[in-house]
């Protein structure tokens, strides 16, 4: 055929990876080649499962050797090679498609997604040479961080789809692989001092393990040696040349870097972004201010140009509310807070601001109602985190009705926001729902963790279901691990039910019996009845068992007064900084 593609991959020990590769591709290409070179675990056996064309090949320490390779094995006219920590997203382009309409083309960049944990769908984009002819033209170069040879730039062309994925797998895989590659990479630098690629990916794996000084004068090597002909390479070295320098301390410098590549790439959105967040740092707000619109105002970068997704929408959104929220232009910020919020509703940082702006000059009432009316209570993501502003600011009430909205996943007892559900009935005035709730998440599952387990036992309290508590505290009593807890909880119901002590616990448990008590406390605080004239037994409810909590812990010991005292004081100096936060502006004006 031909316009066939064939999928060619070295691996080892990937059976964690492999499957999710495979099947991202399995439908896209008309062979697939996987070479081995020495795993230890079940990815022969998984690999078989798709492809008869399995192969080993004896681990040498060379990448391109191995890559080649698995090329040689190719029958296919055209290659893509893929990693088994990556997967090919086809959904917005046909690879197919791609390579029957490429005309003189021999070989295309791929745009790369390098998924990070700052926040869901966070990602930087890279390109790649990860699709070529099946020519002698085109091999791979380089023991380590291998890539394909150019050899004629006119005739590889630049593809915006498909996309491949890089997932972020865990830190002690991603550190040992980091390790390995440190190792490649001193004796392939040792045999070639000069080359500048070496001195961007050594610097690039000891950012990755977390060594930002010994990264620096290496991403300081490649910036000054890197040509704009391998923009490549240069932009994100100048990228993480400005990290460095920013992590190490050294803002100004950082500063220096940003004005001066900026002026050399006027078009590079990531620069101003960059550039802004230092500023901010500063303190230097306006000016920073100015940063951000301009990386607005670039929009994109040309496709060449590594980018963080969102510095020219919704980041530099974000970060022009804060810095107009810090030069007191409240109305300015929230309009930035609810463009972030619309560009990209996956991230929700932009409604923590909205949230306590809202909270201090409409209360929560008036919180909540803008937010449902401005759609926020539309969106999973906004819900799951409105619903936790809501409970820590001290309304479950309100945290409830954000869990109920109709595109809400807490009503499944598997989703993430299951156990702050639970925790906003319990003390929202509905512990009789939070009950039977809880038990779903019990059976689906089969088994509920402590802080869930206090306050399934603190809405059998307040449900006046005393056997049932006493029977759920005692099964964490059998619990060495829970004791302490459960001494507190056991104590909680005999006072409740008969107004005596079940016993006292050791010494050396009372320090989490306190905190257990004194969270019991805090959470029991934030239950405010709606109407009081309806509501003045479930309020009376809350009310009995924050005194024999409070009873509790004065006729514990003095550390259970000194403790009690201490929260009290916490609680009162919280009351003076949220006044502060809501009358210092009028103060201001009136002088």
């Amino acid at each position: 055929m031909k316009h066939s593609v064939g999928l060619a991959m070295i691996v080892r020990n990937e059976e964690a990876n492999l499957v999710r590769c495979l099947d991202s591709v399995k439908d896209t290409v008309d062979e697939i080649v996987i070479v081995d070179t020495g795993s230890t675990d079940r990815t022969l056996e998984i690999a078989r499962r798709y492809t008869a064309k399995v192969y080993q090949y004896p681990w040498d320490g060379d990448f391109s050797a191995a890559r080649n390779y698995a090329i040689a094995q190719c029958s296919s006219r055209w290659i893509l090679s893929l990693d088994a920590d990556e997967e090919l997203d086809t959904t917005s382009g046909d690879l197919r498609e791609l390579v029957a309409s490429s005309g003189e083309y021999e070989a295309f960049f791929l745009p790369i997604y390098n998924q990070t944990d700052e926040f869901p769908d966070a990602y930087t984009r890279f390109l790649v040479l990860r699709l070529f002819r099946n020519t002698p033209a085109y091999r791979f170069k380089g023991r380590i961080h291998e890539q394909v040879v150019i050899n004629r730039p006119e005739v590889v062309g630049i593809a915006g789809t498909p996309v491949i994925v890089h997932r972020l797998v865990s830190v002690k895989e991603r550190n040992r692989k980091r390790n390995r590659n440190l190792a490649l990479l001193r004796q392939a630098a040792a045999e070639d001092p000069a080359n500048p690629f070496l001195q961007y990916y050594l610097g690039v794996e000891w950012l990755g393990l977390g060594k930002v000084k010994q990264a620096l004068p290496y991403f300081q090597q490649a910036a000054e040696q890197l040509t704009d002909g391998h923009i490549l390479f240069r932009a994100p070295a100048v990228r993480y040349l400005i990290h460095c320098l920013k992590t190490l301390g050294k803002p100004d410098e950082a500063i220096c870097v940003c004005m001066e590549e900026s002026s050399r790439y006027p078009f590079y959105t990531d620069l101003f972004f960059d550039g802004g967040v230092l500023f901010e740092q500063k303190g230097e707000y306006e000016v920073a201010i100015k940063w951000f619109q301009e990386a607005l105002k670039c929009g994109s970068p040309p496709p060449m140009f590594s980018h963080t997704n969102g510095t020219e929408s919704f980041l530099s959104l974000y970060h022009l509310g804060y810095c107009c929220e810090k030069l007191g232009q409240q109305r300015q910020a929230r309009h930035y807070y609810e463009q972030a919020f619309a560009s990209n509703p996956d991230y929700v940082y932009p409604l923590y601001n909205l949230f306590l702006t809202y909270l201090t000059e409409t209360g929560p009432l008036g919180t909540f109602d803008y937010l449902k009316a401005a759609g926020y209570l539309s969106h999973p993501q906004g819900i799951k985190v409105l619903g936790i502003l809501f409970f820590e600011a001290g309304f479950p009430d309100l945290a409830c009705a954000c869990f109920q909205a109709p595109v809400s996943p807490a009503g499944d007892p598997t989703s993430d926001c299951a156990h702050i559900f639970a925790r906003s009935l319990t003390y929202g005035g509905r512990p009789g729902e939070a009950i039977p709730f809880i038990n779903s998440i019990r059976r689906t599952s089969g088994e509920i963790d402590l802080d869930l387990a206090v306050d399934e036992v603190i809405a059998l309290i307040l449900s006046n279901d005393y056997d049932t508590a006493r029977a759920r505290a005692l099964s964490l009593w059998h619990k060495p691990e829970e004791r302490s807890t459960a001494w507190a909880l056991l104590n909680l119901i005999s006072l409740s039910s008969n107004d005596r002590w079940c016993g006292k616990p050791e010494k050396t448990r009372e320090p989490v019996v306190i905190q257990t008590t004194l969270t019991i406390i805090e959470k029991c605080l934030r239950y405010r009845p709606q109407h009081p004239n309806t509501a003045s037994h479930a309020n009376d409810r809350y009310s009995k068992l924050i005194t024999k909590a409070i009873k509790f812990l004065t006729e514990l010991s003095p550390r259970g007064c000194l403790a009690l005292s201490s929260y009290l004081q916490e609680k009162a100096n919280a009351v003076w900084q949220m006044m502060d936060r809501k009358y210092r502006p009028a103060g201001r004006l009136c002088r």
